[in-house]
């Protein structure tokens, strides 16, 4: 019976989740105000970079760090609006007196991750071709790419409910995410940095650290997330 009554609450928690989930992605993307934000300046910025270059083959240690320093600029012109937007509309009373905190969180997690996702898919071929990338372990570049972008998509949740809550834009979201997303950027520049040099899997222990560390963010955030909410 308690078996029975688990698995109904799951499925309606799951179901809650992707309701919420799905509101979220049918109101940003009839704005796509941050999509477009974060996609253009990612398009910019890596093509400013290689008309700088001036077609010089640049280091692969600066590639890796270039890389990441796009992804993490254009994510942070987007991650947070998933929050600040509720507060900005007005919906966020109406959101805590409809859905629970951790079905907020979920979707909201859920959301910032695909979003970063997207935001990969468009820079990250780009990036390849106008910097002339030349990558020797294509499993551990797709690795690190989906286990730091997971990871930096984990860390920021929980600082943009902060940042929203704070009646706080964007440059604030930067400040106070750069702390906890630096040793998700350090490890994912020095992991994207051997995928590019050699072969085989000798950034595994940055990838498992990656997703580990996700793993770890997300829960504490998970615990924190109701206070910080529903607090007036």
């Amino acid at each position: 019976m308690k078996r029975l009554a688990f698995v109904i609450a799951g499925s309606i928690l799951k179901k809650r989740v992707f309701e919420n989930l799905k509101k979220d992605y049918m109101v940003e993307f009839r704005n796509r105000y941050s999509i477009y934000v974060s996609i253009s300046f990612a398009v910019i910025s890596t093509l400013s970079i290689s008309l700088a270059s001036g077609g010089i083959l640049i280091p692969q240690k600066i590639q890796a760090i270039i890389l990441w320093i796009i992804l993490f600029f254009s994510a942070m012109s987007g991650l947070p609006h998933i929050f600040t937007r509720e507060e900005e509309q007005e919906t966020a009373l109406f959101l805590r007196l409809n859905a629970k905190p951790d079905v907020i969180f979920a979707s909201k997690l859920l959301f910032n991750v695909t979003l970063f996702l997207i935001l990969q898919i468009v820079i990250i071929p780009l990036y390849i071709f106008f910097l002339q990338l030349d990558i020797k372990s294509l499993s551990s570049f797709i690795l690190t790419m989906f286990a730091g972008g997971l990871a930096m998509s984990a860390s920021t949740a929980i600082l943009a409910a902060i940042t929203a809550k704070a009646k706080g834009k964007g440059p604030l979201f930067t400040v106070i995410s750069f702390p906890v997303v630096l040793p998700v950027i350090w490890t994912s520049v020095d992991s994207t940095f051997i995928a590019l040099s050699k072969t085989g899997c000798e950034g595994s222990n940055n990838i498992i650290f990656l997703f580990a560390y996700s793993v770890v963010i997300t829960v504490i955030s998970y615990l924190l997330f109701a206070h910080i909410w529903l607090e007036e």
